[in-house]
């Protein structure tokens, strides 16, 4: 199971740990990141073209995106 997978299946409980302070919120913006990422690649869009809109919606350096997508694609 991936990170993102298990954020999608524990997300009220993790928003809740969000919440009361014991998970810090940028785990929640990378979640954000990553779903936006997986949409334009399910489009048919390349990893790179992906990449880029995801850095324009969000604003974000894309060393910073490929950063969250292997975090989120790791084992846990």
């Amino acid at each position: 199971m991936t990170l993102f997978q298990y954020i999608n299946t524990n997300i009220d409980r993790i928003r809740y740990d969000i919440k009361i302070g014991i998970i810090t919120c940028t785990l929640m913006k990378h979640w954000q990141i990553y779903s936006r990422y997986e949409y334009y690649r399910r489009a048919g869009h390349s990893k790179t073209n992906s990449v880029i809109f995801v850095t324009n919606d969000f604003a974000v350096e894309q060393r910073a995106v490929y950063y969250i997508i292997k975090r989120m694609e790791a084992e846990i």
